[in-house]
């Protein structure tokens, strides 16, 4: 509740189902880069609402990111697949850490202050319709 991960990209395979809370995915092409809103590009980001139940993929080399707007922890189960021979889901270009590895340093995920600044605003605004406080650190200016 009132937080969110970092956007990132990994491979395919990844089917995610909502176990608890509430909140929304944003998903768009790498292609768009970190900051598709503020390159006039965030048209071509899908809004994807989840609840308890609801099931999603990101498509391969998408950049995506879960926020829970819910009054209460979220909670996902991730089920992938693949192994040595078939790789899929957290992979990488040479890296098998890239999900979680920012940009900066050669991964696949945007650190919260290289994010568009479109992303917090419409998180803080969607957290205030609901009430919720926003438990994400400040950003520096």
């Amino acid at each position: 509740m009132g937080i969110y991960h970092k956007a990132h990209y990994h491979g395919p395979g990844a089917v995610l189902l909502g176990l608890k809370s509430k909140g929304y995915v944003l998903l768009w092409p790498k292609d768009l880069g970190p900051t598709p809103f503020k390159d006039g590009r965030g048209d071509a980001v899908i809004k994807l609402h989840w609840k308890e139940g609801s099931v999603y993929s990101p498509p391969d080399g998408w950049f995506h990111q879960h926020f829970n707007t819910g009054s209460e922890p979220a909670r996902h189960i991730a089920i992938r697949t693949g192994g040595a021979k078939y790789r899929m889901g957290l992979r990488g270009v040479g890296n098998e850490r890239a999900a979680v590895t920012s940009l900066k340093k050669g991964g696949n995920m945007i650190e919260y202050e290289d994010e568009d600044p479109a992303v917090r605003r419409d998180f803080e605004s969607a957290l205030k319709e609901t009430g919720i406080p926003c438990r994400l650190p400040a950003l520096s200016p």
